[in-house]
């Protein structure tokens, strides 16, 4: 089996037009021939699902930095310049002027809130949500990548089939034919030969176009264009479900699955929520303190040099500080403090009963995917029996049909279900290995390491 890129002379002409006008939208580039990791490690700069968690992540982080400031000191310096004067309404009196600059320094420190230390513990929680909601992205980027990776393979072996099939149509169509003209058959033979060669025909546009469209999505989301996935080499030899129990599965699922973590830390955040309410009745406690520093300077006109000095000016300089700690007690807020107390544990109880449901779910949905992995397998070792049973029909039917036992219609019925079956049993060989995929995305514990035991199994 391998990979090649339909060219348009070998298409046929209903489809030509479709696939010249997406060549054009988006670009006739080379051919790139990519291992599954490297499809999906390149989806991860162009993603906008996952490029989105990843900020979200990165705000949750900043956001709890400035939370955190709530343990730390606060400063803050003050500047102040000022100028007055004084113009009394008889000239003999004395008139003078003020220039003072003064600077001051403030400082606080909280030592007891217990409202902000549970604020920064809710902060720390939603990074948690935030870093696990990247790694769900992260893992359904993976499984999306993936299926559309298979989705050009299983397209590209549809279409092959198809044309095997059509070649074997065409040649019992000319068998029928000749056979027609020596005597030797019915124009039947040749009728049914030739509504076969037509559906055929018809199967072949349908399946030209399923490849056009898989490459194309395919190539959205990785954001190149011509990506062509490396087939597998058959036989393959497929691995199994390991563990190979369902328990061992839904306990995986109960400590790594990110949905789950979310709900348990939503649960989290909302007793935090209930704690920072009640914290309304507590009394808070800081510590603060300043110092500053004045120059003033003062100018009189019309002075008395014994009273304000020779000149009449003078300046001084001045300088303050004090410590001091202040206490504050709640007493009585309009009963806002137990009415919020009351909406938190409403809250409380909602995201309990939803952490009680993702759990159910994810372990529903772990059981499903490990019960579709296994029956995925089981299909994939049947219909490799069903191909290998249809070869020999195939053969015994041809046979059969050169001695004159069987009909033309024998043979072309063996034929389409040999190249049917084989269409069917690569699909199943893809089913499969997504099947595992989906069921480590299940368990929450999907990573690149899970696709290279794929890539092993691709042409390199």
């Amino acid at each position: 089996m391998s990979i090649t890129r339909p060219g348009l002379a070998s298409m046929s002409p209903a489809i030509k037009p479709i696939v010249g006008a997406l060549l054009l939208a988006f670009g006739a580039a080379g051919v790139q021939a990519q291992s599954l990791t490297e499809v999906v490690q390149a989806a991860r700069s162009v993603d906008a699902t996952y490029l989105g968690a990843r900020s979200s992540a990165d705000a949750a982080h900043y956001k709890y930095e400035q939370v955190r400031a709530l343990h730390l000191p606060s400063a803050n310096a003050t500047v102040v310049g000022s100028q007055t004067s004084d113009t009394p309404y008889v000239p003999s009196q004395t008139s003078g002027a003020t220039n003072s600059v003064a600077a001051t320094i403030n400082a606080q420190q909280t030592l007891f809130n217990r409202a902000n230390d549970l604020q920064i513990d809710e902060a720390q929680k939603a990074v948690d949500v935030a870093e696990s909601q990247l790694a769900q992205a992260d893992q359904d980027l993976i499984v999306r990548v993936s299926q559309a990776y298979f989705n050009v393979l299983a397209a590209n072996d549809a279409l092959q089939s198809v044309r095997g099939n059509s070649k074997a149509i065409g040649e019992q169509l000319a068998s029928a034919k000749r056979n027609f003209e020596v005597g030797n058959a019915t124009i039947t033979d040749t009728r049914e030969a030739e509504a076969r060669a037509d559906l055929a025909h018809s199967q072949e546009i349908a399946a030209e176009n399923d490849l056009v469209v898989a490459k194309v999505t395919l190539d959205q989301l990785v954001g190149r264009n011509g990506v062509t996935p490396h087939p597998l080499v058959l036989p393959a030899v497929l691995p199994p479900v390991m563990p190979s129990q369902a328990s061992d599965w839904v306990a995986m699922a109960e400590a790594d699955s990110p949905a789950l973590k979310q709900a348990r830390l939503g649960l989290e955040i909302a007793q935090l929520t209930t704690a920072e309410a009640k914290a309304g009745h507590l009394p808070t406690l800081t510590v603060g303190g300043q110092y500053g520093r004045a120059h003033t300077t003062t100018s009189f006109s019309n002075s008395d040099a014994q009273i304000y000095g020779p000149g009449g000016r003078f300046s001084g300089n001045g300088h303050s500080g004090g410590v001091n700690i202040t206490l504050t007690v709640p007493l009585f807020a309009g009963f806002a403090v137990q009415n919020r107390v009351r909406e938190t544990l409403a809250l409380e109880e909602k995201a309990r009963t939803d952490a009680e449901g993702a759990h159910n779910t994810v372990v529903l949905g772990t059981r499903t995917a490990f019960v579709t992995a296994q029956t995925q397998a089981a299909q994939v070792k049947a219909l490799e029996a069903a191909e290998a049973s249809s070869k020999l029909a195939l053969d015994a039917t041809q046979l059969g049909y050169k001695v004159g036992v069987k009909v033309n219609l024998d043979v072309l019925n063996a034929q389409s279900q040999l190249y049917s079956t084989q269409k069917d049993a690569a699909g199943a060989r893809y089913n499969y290995l997504m099947s595992q995929l989906k069921l480590r995305q299940a368990a929450g514990n999907l990573t690149n390491n899970d696709l290279l035991p794929i890539d092993a199994l691709l042409v390199k």
